[in-house]
C-alpha cells in the first residue's frame, strides 16, 4: 500500500463526526463590523496602470537582487548542500534534515527575481537531494513550507510561464522537480496518521511513523497524548492542494483539509468564536491549553484561513474558512487589539495581545507583525474595509518599533502597558522603563533573526493601497538590514536592535526563510506590479506563490469536490 493512503479506514469513519459538526457550528456567523453577508470578491491588487501610476522602483529593486545573489554565492562558497551557511565564520548547520534548506527554500526567489544562473544551478541540485533519508526525525511544519512548498510552487511558476529566462527550463527539469515534491509528500504521508487526521509533531521517515518530537519526553509531563500548535495543524493546506490539482492525486489535499477539520468544525465551545484555543491533542481533537495568539504556534493556522478561500474559492469548505477567519478578526478586534497607555511622541499604537488562562498577555512577537498584511489581504478581498483599516494600523505599529531602534530594525519581542487591562509584563531594566515612557512600549527581546513579516506585511499594503508611504518603510528596512547584517559569508542575525551595528553584534546564524521570504517581499516592493499580481496568486507563509484557482481549471483536474 502506497504510504500517502495510510489511516484512508479512519478517513472514512470520522466522515460522519465531521459532518455533525458541520451542522453545529456552520451557523456561527461573526457579527458586528466584520459580518459575513454575502458579497462578491473584489479585486485586490491596486489598479496602478490605469491610475497612471508606476508601481516599481528599478534601481532599488535590483539593489534587493544584488543582495539575493550575494546570498547565493555566498552560501555556495561556504556552505553548498548544507542546510545554512554560518555568516560570520564561513561555517555550517544542519538544521533541517540534511536536505540543504537554503538551496531548496529560495529556489522561487531565483525564479521571480530572474536569476537565470543561480536558478538553474539551483534547480538541478535539488534533484540529487535523497528525500527518501532525514539526518533526525522530521519536522511536518517547517518541511512542507520550506522544502515541499518551494518545490510546489516553483513548478506552478513554470507552468505559468512566470520565467523569461534566455534558455528555456526544460520540461524533464520541471517534471523531476515534481517528481520529488511527490516523493517528499508521500513520505509526510505518516505524518497524518492520527485518530483525528491532526499532524503529529515529527515523522520517522525510517520507520514511516509518526512521532512525537522527543518521544523519550512529553512537553507535558502529566499527558499522555502528544499535542500540537494550531499553525501545526493548519499550515498544510495551500501546498497540498496545489500538489493534488498539479497531480490529479486528490489524498494529499485530502489529507490536509481532514487535518485542520477539527480546529475549523470544532465541536467545542468557543468564548470568542473564531478564536481557537491550543495547543491540541491529535488523538482526541482536544485542545489541551486555553492560549490565544496571533503569533508564534498560531499565526499560519488564521493566516491559511483566509488565502485557502481566496485561492480556491469553489473548494466546498471555502466559505466556512472565510467565516473562521472573518470570526476570529472579529474577536480579536473585541478582545486582544488594545491600545497602548499614552506615550511620549503622543501616537496611538495598536497591538496585538495574546490571552492564556484568564490573563491578557501584553507581549508581542516580529512573528505576529503578519497579521497586518494578512488582514488588508482579507479586507480587500471581502470588501470590508474596516478590517483593512486595522490592518493598516497593525502594520504602523509594527513600522514604529524599527523606526525607534538603534539599527533600525524591529527587536523579536516588546511588551506595553495596555489601556484597559492589568499588564502581564512590566519594564525590567532603566532603558526599558525610559522606552515605555518615551515610545508607549519597550523592547523585551533585542533580537532579529532575519525575519520577514514587517517587510511582508509592506508589501501586501503597498500592492493594495498603491500608497509610496510602504515603498519608503521597505527601503528603509533593506538599508537597514543591509548595514546591521552584512557579514563574511552572508546576511546574519542581530544580537541586539537596540544598540549600534556591526561585526560584534552579530550571531552567526542565517535561516533559509531570509532568501526565501525577506528579500523576495522586499523584491516585490520594488518590482513591476505585473510580477506575482495579488489577484493571480496567493503566498504560503513561506512566500511560496500557488495559483488562485478557477472552477473550470479545477473541474479539468478532478480537484473540485475534495473533502473530509
Amino acid at each position: 500500500m502506497s504510504p500517502i493512503r495510510r489511516g484512508s479506514s479512519r478517513l472514512r469513519i470520522l466522515c460522519v463526526t465531521t459532518v455533525a459538526a458541520v451542522f453545529i457550528f456552520y451557523t456561527l456567523v461573526p457579527s458586528g463590523l466584520f459580518s459575513s453577508s454575502p458579497s462578491t470578491p473584489g479585486k485586490v491588487q491596486y489598479p496602478f496602470k490605469a491610475k497612471g501610476v508606476v508601481a516599481g522602483d528599478p534601481a532599488k529593486a535590483a539593489a534587493v537582487k544584488t543582495a539575493m545573489q550575494r546570498t547565493f554565492w555566498k552560501y555556495r562558497a561556504a556552505a553548498w548542500g548544507y542546510d545554512e551557511v554560518r555568516p560570520v565564520s564561513g561555517g555550517n548547520r544542519t538544521t533541517r534534515n540534511n536536505w540543504a534548506a537554503t538551496i531548496v527554500d529560495t529556489l522561487t526567489t531565483t525564479l521571480m527575481m530572474g536569476l537565470e544562473r543561480e536558478f538553474f544551478i539551483v534547480n538541478f541540485a535539488i534533484h540529487d537531494v535523497d528525500f527518501t533519508r532525514a539526518r533526525g526525525l522530521v519536522d511536518p511544519f517547517e518541511t512542507t513550507i520550506r522544502y515541499l512548498g518551494a518545490m510546489v510552487s516553483t513548478v506552478d511558476l513554470l507552468d505559468a510561464k512566470f520565467t523569461t529566462f534566455s534558455i528555456p527550463v526544460p520540461k524533464a527539469s520541471r517534471d523531476a522537480l515534481l517528481a520529488q515534491a511527490v516523493l517528499l509528500a508521500d513520505k509526510l504521508a505518516p505524518g497524518f496518521d492520527s485518530p483525528t487526521g491532526m499532524v503529529w509533531p515529527r515523522v520517522n521517515f525510517t520507520t514511516a511513523e509518526g512521532c512525537r518530537e522527543k518521544p523519550a519526553e512529553r512537553p507535558y509531563p502529566d499527558y499522555d497524548h502528544a499535542t500540537i500548535g494550531p499553525a501545526r495543524a493548519g499550515s498544510n493546506w495551500l501546498e497540498n492542494m496545489a500538489l493534488s490539482r498539479l497531480t490529479g492525486v486528490k489524498q494529499y489535499g485530502a489529507n490536509a483539509t481532514r487535518a485542520w477539520s477539527p480546529l475549523v468544525y470544532s465541536k467545542w465551545d468557543e468564548e470568542w468564536p473564531g478564536m481557537i484555543d491550543g495547543p491540541w491533542d491529535i488523538m482526541t481533537g482536544t485542545p489541551y491549553d486555553h492560549h490565544r495568539s496571533w503569533g508564534a504556534g498560531h499565526d499560519s493556522y488564521y493566516e491559511y484561513l483566509i488565502k485557502a478561500h481566496v485561492m480556491i474559492p469553489s473548494d466546498p469548505h471555502s466559505l466556512k474558512y472565510r467565516d473562521r477567519w472573518l470570526a476570529a478578526v472579529d474577536s480579536t478586534t473585541k478582545h486582544l487589539i488594545q491600545t497602548s497607555q499614552d506615550a511620549g511622541d503622543a501616537e496611538t499604537h495598536y497591538f496585538l495581545h495574546q490571552y492564556r488562562n484568564g490573563w491578557l498577555i501584553n507581549e508581542m512577537g516580529h512573528l505576529a507583525c503578519f497579521a497586518g498584511g494578512n488582514w488588508m489581504l482579507g479586507g480587500a478581498y471581502l470588501q470590508k474595509p474596516a478590517i483593512t483599516k486595522m490592518g493598516a494600523e497593525l502594520i504602523k505599529t509594527c513600522r514604529d518599533t524599527y523606526a525607534k531602534t538603534t539599527t533600525g530594525i524591529g527587536p523579536e519581542t516588546w511588551s506595553w502597558y495596555p489601556m484597559d487591562a492589568e499588564p502581564v509584563h512590566d519594564p525590567k531594566t532603566e532603558e526599558q522603563w525610559k522606552q515605555a515612557r518615551e515610545w508607549g512600549w519597550w523592547v523585551a527581546d533585542p533580537k532579529y533573526v532575519l525575519r520577514p513579516e514587517t517587510v511582508e506585511s509592506y508589501f501586501y499594503a503597498y500592492r493594495i493601497t498603491g500608497n509610496k508611504m510602504y515603498q519608503k518603510w521597505a527601503w528603509e528596512a533593506f538599508q537597514a538590514y543591509m548595514k546591521a547584517t552584512k557579514a563574511e559569508y552572508g546576511y546574519a542575525e542581530v544580537l541586539d536592535v537596540t544598540l549600534p551595528a556591526g561585526a560584534d553584534n552579530q550571531k552567526d546564524q542565517a535561516e533559509s526563510f531570509w532568501g526565501a521570504e525577506t528579500l523576495k517581499y522586499l523584491y516585490l516592493i520594488f518590482c513591476d506590479d505585473d510580477v506575482a499580481s495579488l489577484d493571480e496568486w496567493v503566498f504560503s507563509t513561506e512566500a511560496h506563490p500557488f495559483r488562485i484557482q478557477k472552477e473550470a481549471a479545477l473541474a479539468a483536474t478532478g480537484v473540485l469536490g475534495t473533502t473530509v
